[in-house]
């Protein structure tokens, strides 16, 4: 891995949250790049005060030896912001899911990929932002159509990112 990254999945059912990011992970991995899962599985996860705090001193961490991050966590829209501002290279993933949203949810406004819970093929539309990003290296593969790829490189344009 060339620049270690943070991957924030973001929704209002940790399920699907969880199902994605540990989708990713595993591609990741495939890819030989190495990979952790921050989720409510983590003993005390959901009682994280500073959950943003959190996230920024394990991403640093797990980045200094090589090791993308990838959070499935709803999280606040403040504490995502601040991840991104001291991690720098942080993608939001938001994924729409039916059903209530937790209490310690607040949609993502930035987010680079959006998908619905239990899409074929998030993770690799995930993967392409990454690599679209130059944060990740190119596959062989496409996940995307050209008019897809055409969507998120103008939504990663509107955002200021490329």
């Amino acid at each position: 891995m060339s620049t270690p990254f943070t991957v924030w999945i973001t929704g209002p059912q940790p399920d699907a949250l969880e199902a994605l990011a540990d989708d990713l992970a595993r591609r990741l991995e495939a890819r030989d790049v190495p990979a952790e899962v921050i989720d409510r599985r983590a003993p005390g996860a959901e009682q994280l005060r500073d959950l943003g705090m959190a996230v920024v001193l394990t991403a640093s961490a797990l980045g200094r030896r090589g090791i993308a991050t990838v959070v499935a966590l709803p999280g606040t829209g403040a504490q995502r912001a601040d991840a991104r501002a001291a991690l720098g290279d942080l993608i939001e993933v938001a994924v729409a899911s039916p059903g209530e949203p937790g209490s310690a949810y607040e949609p993502a406004e930035r987010a680079e990929v959006q998908v619905a819970a239990g899409e074929p093929g998030a993770a690799e539309r995930v993967l392409r932002a990454l690599e679209l990003l130059r944060l990740l290296p190119e596959a062989d593969s496409r996940a995307y159509s050209e008019e897809e790829e055409r969507e998120v490189i103008r939504r990663l344009k509107a955002f200021g990112y490329i």
